[in-house]
């Protein structure tokens, strides 16, 4: 395989590196970071559901205008209960994380193959491991998962994606600088 299918080295290091922070930052602190991702999804699902309703106006039949607004008035007022009921945001939160992490750890584990010539390949394929990991977690826990265990398990898995592509930059560069010292070397 050629490297130059491959993403360059400082793109993947400073994913990796923002990926690894982030992933800190919610084990640090995750009932904070909990309840702020579920504040979050409301407010997203309100100002959604009102876009939604403001686009019915030019909706050209009666129809469509009645269909734009009754959707976004329910995801509108999915954001509002939500908001105002966090346990209910955090079951509906961790049944989409449980579906993001299964993806997501198929997705890491198919994208670590194709960087099997790379040092350090292996630390992707564990990282897609342990997403199907969390994604089994969850499922265990599910629907009682607080908002903190979401937090915890998301940072967990930042921190898990963040290191192996850390340690993948590193390898694409070390391999990049000796291919260069071979060409000059010729």
């Amino acid at each position: 395989m050629a490297t130059k299918t491959l993403p360059g080295s400082g793109r993947l290091m400073a994913t990796g590196i923002a990926l690894t922070i982030l992933g800190a930052l919610l084990l640090v602190t995750p009932v904070a970071a909990g309840d702020a991702v579920i504040r979050l999804v409301a407010l997203v699902l309100v100002v959604t559901g009102v876009a939604h309703m403001l686009q019915s106006l030019r909706a050209a039949s009666a129809a469509h205008k009645a269909v734009s607004i009754l959707l976004g008035a329910i995801v509108a007022g999915v954001g509002v209960l939500v908001w105002f009921n966090p346990e209910l945001g955090s079951g509906f939160l961790t049944a989409l994380l449980m579906i993001f992490f299964a993806v997501n750890g198929l997705w890491k584990i198919v994208t670590s193959l194709r960087f099997r010539p790379q040092p350090g390949w292996w630390w992707l394929l564990l990282s897609g491991l342990v997403s199907l990991l969390l994604a089994g977690l969850l499922w265990n826990r599910w629907p009682v998962a607080g908002a903190w265990v979401v937090a915890v398990i998301v940072g967990i898995d930042l921190l898990v994606t963040g290191i192996p592509m850390i340690v993948l930059a590193l390898g694409v560069r070390k391999r990049s600088t000796s291919e260069d010292l071979d060409t000059m070397n010729l």
